[in-house]
């Protein structure tokens, strides 16, 4: 199985944003299960030290990368050929012969032949790349809708000093959880490199959906900064942070626009998924719900499907 990804890093919708010493999961920051295969790829995550749980004020029992979830991807895609930085610019067969191999045209590079193909992209680039003679498909794309979302990366490097004024051993320093006003979800991670008196604090922002919205075509790096100081001006007291330290010591400010962020309408049940006469299949998010399972669901089924088609 070959997976051919235009990304730098794996993942999709968990990969992580490196910039040493920070990393932040800039894209989902916490996944919850109910599917009973799913839970066990969990479950060997957790025991493996990958994830942890984190207790969600109002969705309860959530899981968290530890401390991202580059870790848990690196695993799963271990038994996989992976191809990154790899833009699909089309796809084609011939249509009157259904034994014929798919043609991947790649970006600076060769094309690429597969039997059968699974398309996880999000659905506007998923209609844009299928054949046109792929029409039911293609309509199943079109039903889908999304939400965008903004997102800001801070990297905030401490002093040895600062960080004993936490009063609390590093080891048990807890994430800083923050929901509040155009922020949907944020989370602040500590980390140090070994031989270094330093502490590292990596803070990933989410914008709500009416901020995103409302704000996505302005500048990434001026929608970073506001938000950034709307959640310094939100840091509770019982985080026992100095703001004005954080402020002083940020290294790192990014932000990222997620214009397929919260899939909110996906496709009815009867909508086309898969064509087994031309072995293909899309999956994703979209075709199920705006959850991480979702995605995963999705994949595992459109698999099942070209498999039971043998």
């Amino acid at each position: 199985m070959l997976i051919i990804d235009k990304a730098r890093n794996p993942g999709g919708r968990l990969s992580t944003r490196d910039h040493p010493p920070f990393c932040f999961d800039h894209g989902a920051q916490f996944l919850t299960v109910k599917d009973t295969e799913f839970r066990q790829i969990i479950q060997r995550g957790l025991q493996q030290g990958d994830i942890t749980v984190f207790m969600h004020p109002e969705k309860g029992r959530v899981y968290i990368g530890n401390p991202v979830f580059k870790p848990l991807i690196s695993r799963l895609i271990k038994p996989f050929n992976f191809t990154q930085n790899a833009l699909v610019e089309k796809i084609e067969k011939h249509t009157d012969k259904s034994d014929y191999f798919w043609r991947i045209l790649v970006k600076n590079s060769k094309p690429i032949f597969a039997d059968k193909i699974i398309l996880t992209m999000p659905a506007p680039q998923t209609y844009a790349i299928l054949p046109k003679f792929l029409y039911k498909l293609r309509e199943t794309s079109l039903k889908a809708e999304y939400q965008p979302c903004i997102a800001t990366m801070v990297g905030v490097e401490l002093p040895k000093s600062f960080s004993l004024n936490l009063n609390k051993p590093y080891s048990r320093f807890e994430p800083i959880w923050i929901a509040k006003g155009n922020i949907s979800w944020s989370i602040a991670k500590w980390s140090r490199v070994k031989k270094n008196t330093k502490t590292y604090l990596s803070v990933i922002i989410h914008a709500n959906q009416w901020f995103s919205s409302k704000h996505i075509e302005r500048d990434i790096n001026e929608l970073a900064k506001e938000l950034w100081q709307e959640w310094i001006s939100h840091v509770d007291e019982s985080a026992k942070i100095d703001t004005s330290v954080l402020i002083n010591h940020v290294s790192y400010l990014k932000g990222h626009k997620w214009r397929y962020a919260m899939v909110s309408k996906i496709p009815e049940k009867w909508h086309e998924r898969t064509n087994l006469k031309q072995k293909i299949a899309i999956a994703g998010d979209w075709l199920n719900g705006p959850r991480i399972e979702c995605a995963w669901i999705s994949g595992r089924d459109a698999a099942n499907s070209l498999l039971e088609g043998l």
